[in-house]
């Protein structure tokens, strides 16, 4: 009786250890996209930062043609 108390609970261990495996998993793998949303997100917002300096220069380089 005691080795299958014994048993019972190794199983009941090994059972626990494989859901806290797989919901770890589920979770990594439901956040890996994130990490690419952002990075996609994080260019975009570079770019448009980029093409508003641009525009912002040759708005410049406009004035300075009328003030000289």
């Amino acid at each position: 009786m005691e080795n299958a108390t014994k048993a019972l609970l190794i199983a009941a261990a090994v059972l626990i250890v494989i859901l806290l495996i797989a919901f770890g998993m589920r979770i990594f793998n439901s956040t890996s996209d994130v990490s690419g949303q952002a990075t996609s997100t994080g260019n975009q917002l570079s770019s448009q930062a980029n093409a508003a300096a641009q525009t912002a220069n040759n708005a410049m380089s406009q004035l300075n043609k009328w003030i000289k």
